[in-house]
């Protein structure tokens, strides 16, 4: 009886894991006829108690200035993953969201 690889099924289940959690991790809204291609600006969205209280409000609109056809995305950046270990103590989490005009 042969027993299974469990390296290699290890590997398997955190190649997966990753990809199922990235894929709930960023949402997406295309605001008129999405991007032009002309700019990107981004802010970070700080909430506490794990989403229940936010601690500053990201203005979308004053991102995207007068424009009227612009793409809001809502993603975990690098940076926020880094911040999660310091501000996770406190409930704090962050999200950044970018303006794509």
């Amino acid at each position: 009886m042969t027993r299974p690889n469990r390296p290699l099924a290890r590997r398997m289940l955190a190649a997966s894991a990753a990809l199922i959690l990235g894929a709930c991790s960023m949402h997406t809204h295309v605001v008129g006829l999405g991007p032009n291609g002309i700019a990107q600006t981004s802010a970070r969205q700080y909430w506490m108690f794990f989403g229940l209280l936010d601690l500053n409000e990201v203005d979308t609109q004053r991102l995207a200035g007068d424009l009227t056809s612009y793409r809001i995305t809502t993603a975990w950046s690098f940076t926020d993953i880094l911040l999660t270990p310091l501000l996770l103590p406190l409930t704090v989490t962050s999200r950044t969201v970018t303006v794509e005009t």
